[in-house]
């Protein structure tokens, strides 16, 4: 018999052949700033990678070059949020990874498989046989359940532990993982679980600062070159001689009217000044003649005074006799000068020494005044000269017109002028930042290098040394205990794998009642090797299909009671032993579909999905973005899932919504989880109520028919929904209450917001909307491209259309009442049959590029496939063909 681990290899081998190969770097999309600083996302919602394919990531431009090394990431529902060290220079838009492909992944376990040597535990496991849970003690606020779990955590042994959702097995498993670790033992938990990946997770490698500092100095050059780009932009057309030619013509123009007020009161004092000035000069002349007219007595004062000196002289020091001759002389004497004094102020007389003075005084001041006033009329005439000239001057430059004025009005509001400056001082050190950019370039793509590499080695380090290793990956060391998550959803072989990593201990959580394992394609399975080991789980591989066969296996310990989630909807649709009163329970809401019926018709029979699937995901979206919370969308067909997760992703900025089947959002919770009931089979319907279930924390949607479910079998997965509904555990809403219809009228005012493109499949007739025509006309006046695609027969619209200008184009299946305005703009006309109330013809309008752009790539747009696929009778053809 050939051992298990050939034949489970020789499986993994068959599915490799068929599995997706392209690997490498891969660009995974535009980078996405967030409101941490430091930290961004790329959207990869739709797309194969998921966190097991990402190995490292750095961002880089749309071609490359330049690169950024990512510090630190994490997946969740398709969006990879990650942090670097500094400002992402220009031109790093890109998210890049180094991908592992589906094939390269299979192609480890194949490789795994067969380098298994010794591993009595995975032996163990591939026959099926588990050991008994043991006793011993258990943390106190775990329950019976919870402890059983536990100690088959500590204890040597191969174990299963049946965990319905909001059982607590994320937290046993928690609890287990650091006690094992702090006994010593090494532990690999095989988990993408957040909560557990955050609490064991290593600490990053540190940054290197160097790569921080660049980074910095990159920011700053690139924000030099945004202003350079800013600065040529408000200088485009701007000519700074011309600028400066006609400030100078403004303001001599301006100065004109000043420049004349100034000169007349300039000219009044210059004339001011001249009346001054000869009335001082007549002053002056009036002192001197006034002066010169008593010189003589002048004279004669200054002769009094000279022998008034000089008799001053005669009188001796000391007294001498009278008898003396000497006296007799100079009394002599002094009686003749006196004499002659006497005579000489009689002839000065009445003229006295003080008149003189004051005539002196006189004299100077006039002098003084005239050269004051001789002063300000030159001044005053100098003034005159200058201002007549400056008013010549500036009404020789001409006339500023009010154009001239408004262009140097806007352009120094704009100060272009200050910009032309910053812009000849950034044009100076152009060649200085070019050499520096390319030197810290050059830098950063070493320091990219290096930190790839400590990447690398810290994750080696991790999982070789680490204590407790979380991880999606098996890594190819032995530790003393391997705790497997979610193990329902692997693969036999993937799980063998993993247990044969385990030196003594081996447990695997996981829920039988969520999806298993899947393989692709589905037609492998018809092979007896895939199905054994791929298609398998290691719950039905060790014979446990039922909730009986769980509780009686005593190597399967079962959690059976819910701390969070539905307890009585999880019990009804899956399990049926849940036990547990909590107060954390979702609030459910049917969603009723049943009003609209038009809008629940598929389509296109190629994808299978109607419209109510994309505008229902895009509203929940809506509403529960809003609020700040996270919300899914769950699905039993892939080929509906398109369009869902366009109008998720239109309506969900924050990125925080997501769509998907219940495998692909297996272990993700959200706020706000809808559940599309519509058009599956009841085993299908079970499943994504079990998913929803578990996936939803506070509301639960349940997006059906309400005829469906009021006529649903007791026993299924609606009847199931319907008695809850009959116990008032559901609240049932209308679609159209969270949709919002509008009237038909409506549609031409949407129309005639066209601007470039409007697509009609079997529009509204005239009848409906008299105002279609007409808006189309306009539309195409505009230079609107319009294109309405009718079935060929003999619909009236065509030849109106075609009147107003409109393209069209004949489909044999032609999809009543859509419009796609501009490609983001979606009209879907419909009639709402409410309970209560007269039915009506309304329009649902919906906002979405994404949402318009998959509708247009499903419904038939290309006139030349449609009339290929329509062939018209023969004699038509020549005049179709001659009108084309």
């Amino acid at each position: 018999m050939a051992d298990w681990r050939d034949e489970a290899a020789r499986a993994v081998v068959v599915e490799l052949g068929h599995a997706r190969d392209g690997g490498g770097w891969l660009v995974l999309g535009k980078v996405r700033p967030l409101a941490a600083e430091g930290w961004y996302a790329a959207d990869l919602r739709g797309r194969w990678i998921g966190p097991e394919h990402l190995v490292r990531l750095c961002v880089a431009g749309a071609a490359g070059g330049v690169s950024v090394p990512v510090q630190e990431s994490r997946m969740r529902a398709g969006v990879v949020r990650f942090r670097v060290a500094g400002p992402l220079p220009a031109g790093c838009d890109r998210v890049w990874a180094e991908v592992a492909s589906p094939r390269d992944l299979r192609r480890r376990v194949a490789d795994g498989l067969q380098a298994i040597a010794e591993a009595p535990l995975a032996d163990q496991l591939a026959a099926a046989d588990l050991d008994p849970v043991p006793g011993g003690e258990a943390p106190e606020e775990f329950n019976a359940e919870q402890k059983s779990a536990y100690r088959a955590c500590l204890e040597p042994g191969v174990r299963l532990v049946w965990a319905p959702p909001g059982t607590g097995a994320t937290r046993v498993l928690a609890q287990a993982a650091e006690d094992l670790a702090a006994a010593g033992k090494s532990v690999l938990v095989l988990s993408a679980d957040e909560e557990l990946v955050a609490k064991f997770a290593p600490e990053p490698p540190a940054v290197n600062p160097e790569l921080t500092s660049v980074l910095d100095d990159l920011a700053e050059l690139d924000r030099v070159v945004a202003r350079v780009s800013f600065v040529d932009e408000q200088l485009a057309g701007y000519d700074h001689e011309e600028f400066q030619a006609l400030t100078q013509r403004i303001e001599h123009e301006d100065r004109v009217g000043e420049l004349e007020t100034e000169l007349a009161r300039t000219t009044e004092l210059h004339r001011t000044a001249t009346v001054r000035l000869e009335e001082t000069q007549a002053a002056l002349r009036a002192a001197r003649v006034e002066r010169g007219q008593v010189e003589y007595e002048r004279g004669q004062l200054e002769k009094a005074a000279e022998l008034i000196t000089e008799l001053e002289r005669l009188t001796p020091e000391h007294s001498l006799s009278k008898v003396n001759p000497a006296h007799r002389r100079l009394t002599r004497e002094q009686a003749r000068l006196s004499e002659l004094i006497e005579e000489h102020l009689a002839a000065a007389h009445p003229i006295t020494e003080a008149d003189i003075n004051r005539l002196d005084e006189r004299l100077t001041r006039a002098e003084r005044a005239l050269d004051e006033a001789a002063r300000v009329e030159s001044d005053a005439y100098l003034k005159v000269v200058a201002l007549r000239r400056h008013i010549l001057k500036a009404r020789a430059n001409g006339v500023v017109s009010e154009e001239d004025r408004q262009r140097h009005a806007e352009q120094t509001r704009r100060a272009l002028a200050d910009l032309y400056a910053e812009r000849e001082d950034l044009q100076a050190t152009a060649e200085d930042r070019a050499a520096r950019r390319n030197r810290l370039e050059q830098r950063l793509l070493w320091l990219t290098e290096q930190a790839i590499q400590q990447h690398r080695e810290a994750e080696a380090t991790a999982v070789v040394e680490g204590r407790v290793v979380v991880t999606e990956a098996i890594p190819d060391r032995t530790f003393d205990a391997v705790l497997v998550d979610r193990a329902a959803s692997l693969r036999l072989a993937d799980a063998l794998l993993a247990v044969s990593r385990a030196a003594g201990t081996a447990v695997l959580f996981g829920d039988f009642r969520l999806p298993g394992p899947e393989v692709r394609p589905a037609k492998l399975t018809q092979t007896t090797a895939v199905r054994t080991w791929l298609a398998t789980d290691v719950f039905a591989h060790c014979g446990i299909k039922t909730p009986e066969a769980a509780q009686e296996h005593e190597g399967c310990v079962v959690l059976r009671r819910q701390y969070t989630g539905e307890r009585a909807l999880a019990d009804a649709v899956a399990y049926g032993f849940l036990d547990g009163d909590h107060e954390s329970v979702p609030e459910i809401v049917l969603v009723d579909t049943l009003a609209l019926p038009e809008l629940c018709r598929p389509h296109l029979r190629a994808t299978g999905w109607s419209p109510i699937d994309g505008l229902l995901a895009g509203r929940l979206t809506e509403v529960h973005g809003g609020q700040g919370e996270s919300f899914g969308l769950l699905t039993g067909y892939p080929r509906r899932l398109g369009v869902e997760l366009a109008a998720v992703r239109d309506a969900d900025p924050a990125l925080t919504a997501a769509a998907g089947t219940p495998r692909a959002l297996a272990g993700l919770r959200f706020d706000a989880v809808a559940v599309d009931l519509l058009s599956a089979t009841d085993t299908t319907q079970r499943a994504l109520l079990t998913a929803g279930v578990a996936a939803a924390r506070r509301r639960l949607y349940l997006l059906a028919d309400l005829g469906a479910v009021k006529a649903a079998p007791i026993g299924s997965a609606l009847g199931a929904v319907n008695a809850l509904r009959l116990q008032q555990a559901i609240e049932v809403r209308q679609a159209a209450d969270l949709l919002t219809p509008v009237t038909t009228g409506d549609i031409a005012d949407h129309l005639a917001r066209a601007r470039e493109s409007v697509w009609l499949w079997a529009p509204w007739s005239e009848e409906e909307v008299p105002d279609l025509l007409p808006a189309v006309a306009a539309a195409v006046e505009r230079g609107v491209d319009v294109r309405a695609v009718l079935r060929p027969d003999g619909n009236p619209l065509i030849r109106a259309l075609r009147g107003r200008g409109a393209t069209v184009i004949r489909a044999r299946t032609a999809h009543r009442k859509i419009a796609v305005i501009d490609r983001r703009t979606l009209l879907f006309g419909a009639t709402h049959l409410p309970v209560q109330g007269e039915r009506a013809e309304v329009v649902v309008v919906r906002e979405g590029p994404r949402f318009a752009r998959k509708l247009l790539a499903d419904l038939p747009t290309e006139e030349q496939r449609l009339d290929a696929a329509v062939p018209e009778p023969r004699r038509d053809r020549k005049r179709v063909t001659a009108t084309r």
